[in-house]
């Protein structure tokens, strides 16, 4: 068997598929790719799969890691894999990987990217969305570059982007999620050395 980590990305109408529905949506790609996946052990046997941290919905995911188990696995496989999954959601790299530590355990960053309408929404934004991830002790970094806010957070698991919308919305700095596009451009581990997220590979 061989444990297969991707780095995938998730956009446009397919952000609002729900996390929970992924490993079906890429085992039956992978089953029309004609890759054959290990399955979990017991009563209800299902293919194993490991995924980091959920996106909200309506979020674009653009560096998303997932690991896969595979009886087999060839060059080839990632390129026949990906032609089968549906618009909105494609393999960018693949690596193989020794078996060891799920996913959840190995991430413990990601950078948010939030726009907003107007110029004031920039310097206003970041004010709230870093004292927010401050208040949670998830902050690492927080810069602007004209109405976008780039936030990069850890406590994946309490820090997300439905927190952050709230805040900004309990300032007043916009109304709710129409008002915002969020992307998460990058999933992975801190390094305090280089102040940046890490991907997985």
């Amino acid at each position: 068997m061989s444990r297969i980590r991707i780095i995938f990305e998730k956009r446009g109408l397919f952000t609002f598929v729900n996390h929970m529905d992924l490993p079906v949506v890429f085992s039956r790609a992978a089953r029309r790719a004609g890759l054959t996946q290990e399955f979990t052990q017991g009563f209800s046997p299902h293919p194993r799969i490991s995924l980091a941290s959920p996106l909200a919905i309506g979020v674009d995911g653009l560096a998303e890691p997932a690991d896969f188990w595979f009886a087999e696995w060839d060059s080839g496989s990632s390129l026949r894999w990906s032609a089968m999954l549906p618009e909105g959601l494609k393999i960018l790299k693949c690596a193989e990987v020794e078996d060891g530590v799920g996913l959840a355990k190995l991430t413990d960053a990601a950078v948010y990217r939030i726009s907003g309408e107007g110029a004031s929404f920039g310097e206003r934004a970041a004010q709230v969305l870093s004292g927010e991830a401050a208040r949670l002790n998830a902050l690492f970094a927080c810069s602007i570059d004209g109405d976008t806010v780039s936030l990069t957070v850890g406590d994946l698991e309490h820090c997300g982007a439905g927190l952050l919308v709230k805040a900004l919305a309990a300032a007043e700095v916009v109304s709710g999620w129409w008002d915002l596009r969020i992307e998460r451009a990058v999933v992975g581990r801190w390094d305090a050395e280089t102040r940046s997220v890490l991907p997985l590979i």
